[in-house]
């Protein structure tokens, strides 16, 4: 395993949107969505529209789509489906991070007491991939399958980002986790970058060509 920094890695933050990932495992496992193409719904009594959703959020959503415009009202409300006691079940199962679901049911993951390193994201999406984890093989399939980002050269990359303040400082915390499927192996990786000047946007795109720096290096997934 190649790390950055190890005590770094290992000091446990928000996941964000990363979180994504777990909140379609546990709702599929538990029966509240049943495959890549169930219709999501938002809940705007619950969940109030607001001035910083993205125009994309606003239309109509399966669990793919959502997923792929990180859809934050459709996923809380997800949330808020499942209850507490059957998403707190899930986090166990998951092993997720520290499964602290303080802060409110709808946002723990993006406000709330949920943390998680990562290490713990690398272990969680290697799982994921391998479909090792203790819920059912069709909610692994399922998340599996949306979380495919491009295919390049036989190669496969799956992922899920993720964004927001940093807690204990200025500037924004961005995170890409995944893996990449290649002649039958599979590397999981665990991005993230802490930039503290600048905005949300530029960060990102910081840990897009990062990501994609740091991959051409290793020669694990060419360009598409």
């Amino acid at each position: 395993m190649l790390e950055s920094d190890r005590d770094r890695c290992a000091r446990p933050r928000r996941p964000y949107s990363t979180f994504k990932l777990a909140n379609a495992l546990i709702a599929v496992d538990a029966g509240v969505l049943d495959g890549p193409d169930a219709a999501m719904t938002w809940d705007q009594k619950a969940v109030p529209d607001s001035p910083h959703f993205l125009a994309s959020w606003r239309k109509p959503h399966t669990l793919r789509s959502g997923i792929a415009v990180s859809a934050v009202p459709y996923f809380r409300t997800l949330a808020l489906q499942l209850g507490p006691e059957r998403m707190r079940a899930g986090l166990a199962k998951l092993d997720y991070g520290n499964r602290d679901t303080s802060g409110g049911l709808d946002t723990f993951w993006l406000s709330g007491g949920l943390r998680i390193s990562a290490a713990q994201q690398l272990a969680f999406v290697e799982a994921l991939a391998r479909g090792k984890l203790a819920v059912s093989a069709r909610a692994q399939e399922t998340v599996r399958e949306i979380s495919l980002l491009q295919r390049a050269a036989g190669a496969a990359l799956h992922g899920k980002t993720g964004s927001g303040p940093i807690e204990d400082a200025p500037g924004s915390l961005v995170w890409q986790v995944g893996w990449i499927a290649r002649d039958g192996a599979v590397l999981p990786y665990a991005c993230w970058m802490e930039v503290r000047t600048g905005t949300l946007d530029a960060a990102r795109a910081a840990r897009d060509r990062r990501l994609r720096e740091t991959l051409d290096a290793l020669g694990v997934f060419p360009k598409p």
